[in-house]
């Protein structure tokens, strides 16, 4: 009966993968880093496209040598070896993964409860209210009294925690912004947060991570003709002028439709 010798194939097939491991992760394609969150994020993506690449490796060299060493001869019509299996073989591959599993587990539990965002967002910094709808997003500023009108651009001090709470009027949407690594869906009827701090001033893109519908891609901002504003993260000192600017036209536009009203009564 042929056999395979497996601890050496093992070995190999682990180089192979720690090379294929390497690759990945120096040829990862990430956006910038914009938010407090996104390096713990990186760092935990890193350890995930590590394993991976390992069990990859692994996998595909075990396959690949199985397929050759065990493959049928032209007119070998007989039928294979019954084989019943070897017990610490299938002890082992057991184990490894619920390890890597484990670890990957932890190591997400950790990063998600790393700081305390969601609750210093709370208390001094902003808190915005998302909802989603087809086809764009509408923002309110709760702890300013700000609402704003359709695909109007959503605007952020920087270094300031912020907690959005996400919520749809038809269908499921996926609020995304990359370069913070932070995405939660908007579901109907149900509100759901997710907190961050962003750290670097720009542009940054709003994705919609779901497909809501015909017109799902114009909700990704970095695409041409897109109607979504990118985000604006600004300075303490811009985003301060540019709320008074927002509550200034706020009052006017209340005054005129008081006049309007008045107007028409009268008449």
């Amino acid at each position: 009966m042929k056999t395979i010798k497996v601890l050496p194939l093992a070995l190999l097939g682990t180089v192979v993968g720690i090379v294929i491991s390497v690759i990945l992760i120096f040829t990862r394609t990430l956006p910038v880093q914009a938010s407090a969150e996104a390096n713990d994020i990186d760092n935990l993506y890193i350890f995930f496209l590590g394993f991976s690449g390992i069990i990859f490796g692994i996998v595909v060299l075990f396959l690949l040598v199985a397929v050759y060493r065990f493959r049928a001869r032209p007119n070998d019509e007989r039928e294979g070896d019954n084989v019943h299996g070897i017990t610490w073989l299938e002890v082992v591959w057991t184990v490894i993964p619920f390890v890597i599993v484990v670890l990957c587990a932890i190591g997400g539990l950790i990063v998600l409860r790393s700081g305390d965002v969601e609750a210093q967002a709370r208390t001094k910094g902003q808190q915005i209210h998302v909802l989603g709808y087809q086809f764009g997003w509408k923002y309110a500023y709760l702890n300013q009294g700000i609402d704003l009108k359709d695909q109007q651009t959503l605007v952020l001090p920087v270094n300031e925690p912020v907690i959005f709470e996400l919520e749809s009027n038809d269908v499921i949407h996926s609020f995304w912004v990359p370069a913070w690594r932070m995405q939660m869906n908007a579901t109907p009827g149900q509100v759901n947060e997710i907190s961050t701090t962003p750290t670097k001033i720009g542009s940054f893109e709003i994705v919609c991570a779901y497909l809501c519908g015909v017109g799902h891609t114009n909700m990704n901002s970095a695409l041409p003709g897109s109607i979504i504003p990118k985000v604006q993260v600004v300075s303490k000192s811009d985003f301060d002028a540019w709320i008074e600017q927002q509550k200034a036209e706020a009052a006017k536009a209340a005054e005129s439709s008081s006049a309007e009203t008045t107007t028409g009564s009268a008449g």
